[in-house]
């Protein structure tokens, strides 16, 4: 390759990798991101022959001016500074790309390169910038050394030949169309290089004490999410979409989250108040029952009390008994936590640990994070059984009446259908199952949404009769109240794909859902779910096809780079020291039975073992014995020895040298012949047949006595010509 296409290809794909890690992330306009890729594509043919520079000029400055200006009113009417900075940055390396003359262009294109990185690094957060920063460092360490070896060459001819401009344009061009100077090796060696000082770099980011991304970074923009919100009004118009954005990462025992294990409910909000076909939070609702302590200086710890639920003596108790769950959370337009079925215990870091904005009621958990969160939960998924739910008795809690409230629009003919479902049960718990089977077998599910005529629940029942989860699990709601039922709301998610590489569960967008939990005094909430379970999901729990598969091993990799880059903290740093530390320990452990093994064996047969050793004592000793030169197995390197034709070459060379017709360094000897001949200097005929035989010679490795005795007869005329010149 060229050095000059060589040097350029460098710069193109630094500039270009940096470039992706900004624009991937979808913090920029994807129709900005097209422009300036298809700009930076265009500017490699921007270049003399093809174009002149300074014709150019001003249009390229009158619409830098144009940008700036653009660009600051945009900032300050939308207050996007970041996203508008990343799109002035898109102009500017384009601009550059299409002016550069000098040196200096060449360098504030990789200068802007490194401010894209640095955008990319807020901008994306996903894996894609992990694979654009290793490209950028890998051509980058290409670029900067082609670059530092073509600014030598220009300013070192620059000097030689300042007193004539013509011949320094003809030297650089001609150096700079070299195919001899950079090839395939150097790429190889100094990108082998650069991919071991990122894989150092990455050890020493590990090793680093730190506190965390969301410590710097309070805010990075919730998720809205089309399924899931902080509050809940039945109605609308449309179709609502499964989203397949992925808003939570869960590890779990395989047992409980495999592909075929039934799905679990993610629980987040709960809601006891419902009016005109909304569902919202009361002031009356009881307060989230919590203790709070701290294990250790890094980990607070909240237990979940669940009143009047069977508590376990403590926190260390409900850990031991209940099912874990390490939770990597996206930040979402709520600052709730989610958790299996029943959370009881959640441990969090104190670095990302925020007191929430408003009082948490319902048994909710809430902690301000403006990034992905990471959390553990110990959830208890085995609940009561039917038969100690039906005798569950006692009185509801003073603070309960709130879960009991219907609002007056509900009609008489809602309260009159409970009433007929419910006919016949001695208690709640069959109650609700009736409640729950009369919704599944007679309502039908649907994504599609249609403005209730009415009061929504009761629109439900007897008008439209099919709607989506929000539709059942406030109906069961009503209909449980309506039959003297303490019942709330839940918002959270169901289900989600297992992904069998890393064993977690990636809970979409699409898998947000509705459900509800009924009360029952001496056992606790129970989760009721009156959702047709044969309503159509078009995530579903994932596929068996190689397609599926990729996916899933793609989004293994971004939740590596998110666990052990983006949200990379103290706990995450302990947690990988513990792992390292049992390894080594187990490592060592099974080296110490291999010796211990060794051990007893030689201990057992050591009339074998003697021989053996006398076998390897004598073969050394034959090997000392040894001439050193064959005990190495080498010989020495042969020096290359120059030609007679090269011996004559190198005498006439410093003769012309002492007659002032010298070869300079970058000059090849077919060069100064053809000088020699241009200006007429005494003997060029002779240099010029000396040198190609000199090159017969020397490169084409033509050893013949004739070109001996031409190249002496040769010398002896060049001598002789000088002399007569000087003379």
């Amino acid at each position: 390759m060229r050095f000059a296409v060589a040097h350029k290809a460098a710069t193109f794909l630094v500039v270009g990798f940096a470039y992706l890690a900004m624009i991937a992330g979808g913090g920029v306009s994807p129709i900005i991101s097209l422009a300036g890729l298809v700009g930076l594509a265009g500017s490699w043919w921007w270049e003399p022959p093809l174009i002149r520079y300074e014709r150019w000029s001003w249009v390229w400055t009158t619409a830098s001016i144009f940008a700036l200006v653009y660009s600051i009113l945009t900032a300050f009417l939308t207050g996007d500074f970041l996203g508008v900075g990343a799109q002035f940055l898109i102009w500017l390396v384009v601009a550059k790309a299409y002016n550069r003359r000098a040196a200096r262009d060449w360098q504030q294109m990789y200068l802007l390169a490194f401010l894209m990185l640095v955008a990319g690094s807020v901008l994306n957060a996903d894996l894609t910038y992990g694979l654009c920063f290793l490209g950028f460092v890998i051509s980058a360490t290409w670029a900067l050394t082609l670059f530092h070896l073509r600014r030598e060459m220009e300013d070192n001819l620059l000097v030689k030949h300042a007193a004539d401009r013509a011949s320094e344009r003809v030297e650089v061009r001609r150096i700079l169309d070299s195919k001899r100077i950079v090839g395939a090796r150097f790429f190889a060696g100094t990108g082998l290089l650069s991919f071991a000082v990122f894989v150092a770099s990455a050890v020493v980011f590990l090793a680093l004490p730190r506190v965390g991304f969301g410590f710097f970074l309070k805010s990075r923009g919730g998720l809205t999410l089309s399924g899931f919100s902080d509050g809940v009004k039945l109605g609308g118009h449309g179709v609502i979409k499964n989203d397949a954005t992925i808003v939570m990462r869960v590890e779990i025992d395989p047992k409980v989250g495999g592909r075929d294990r039934p799905e679990i409910h993610w629980r987040g909000v709960a809601f006891d108040r419902y009016s005109h076909g909304q569902w919202s939070r009361s002031e009356s609702a009881p307060d989230t029952n919590e203790v709070v302590d701290w294990p250790n200086a890094a980990i607070e710890r909240h237990t979940l009390a669940w009143r009047d639920a069977p508590n376990p003596s403590s926190p260390d108790a409900l850990q031991r008994t209940g099912v874990r769950q390490d939770v990597w959370l996206d930040p979402l337009d709520s600052d709730v936590l989610f958790g299996a079925s029943n959370p009881r215990v959640v441990e969090l870091s104190q670095v990302v640990r925020q007191r929430p904005k408003r009082r948490m009621k319902n048994d909710e958990l809430r902690v301000e994070h403006g990034s992905t969160i990471h959390y553990t939960v110990w959830s208890q998924l085995a609940g009561p059984t039917p038969d100690e739910l039906r005798s569950a008795t006692g009185r509801l809690p003073a603070s309960y009446a709130v879960y009991l409230r219907n609002p007056p629009e509900i009609t008489s003919e809602t309260l009159r259908l409970a009433l007929e479902i419910t006919a016949g049960s001695t208690n709640n718990y069959d109650k609700a199952v009736a409640i729950q089977r009369y919704l599944t077998t007679n309502l039908t599910y649907t994504l599609e949404l249609e403005e209730p005529k009415g009061e929504p629940v009761d629109y439900f029942l007897f008008h439209r009769k099919k709607g989506h989860c929000e539709y059942f699990a406030s109906a069961f709601a009503v209909l449980a109240r309506a039959a003297k039922i303490p019942t709330r709301q839940v918002n959270g998610f169901l289900g989600g794909e297992w992904n069998e590489y890393q064993g977690y569960v990636a809970v979409r967008a699409g898998d947000a859902h509705s459900w509800d939990e009924v009360f029952f005094p001496g056992a606790g909430w129970v989760t009721f779910d009156a959702t047709p379970s044969d309503h159509e999901d078009v995530l579903g729990r994932g596929g068996s096809g190689w397609r599926a598969k990729m996916s899933r091993f793609l989004d293994t990799l971004r939740f590596q780079w998110s666990k052990w880059v983006i949200e990379y903290d103290l706990v995450a740093q302990l947690s990988l020291f513990k792992s390292v530390g049992a390894a080594l320990k187990d490592a060592a452990g099974s080296l110490r039975d291999v010796f211990l093994s060794a051990e007893r064996a030689v201990a057992g047969h050591w009339p074998i073992s003697v021989l053996v050793i006398a076998l390897v004592v004598g073969f050394a000793a034959l090997r000392r014995r040894r001439p050193a030169a064959m005990a190495s197995g080498r010989s020495a390197p042969r020096a290359h020895k120059r030609s007679t034709v090269a011996q004559v070459y190198d005498q006439v060379a410093r003769q012309l040298a002492k007659a002032g017709i010298g070869r300079e360094v970058a000059t090849t000897p077919r060069e100064l012949a053809q000088r020699m001949t241009r200006d007429r200097k005494p003997a060029a005929a002779q240099v010029g047949e000396l040198i190609e035989l000199y090159y017969a010679a020397e490169w084409g490795l033509r050893r013949e006595e004739t070109a001996e005795r031409r190249a002496a007869e040769l010398a002896v005329e060049i001598r002789q010509a000088l002399g007569a010149a000087r003379s």
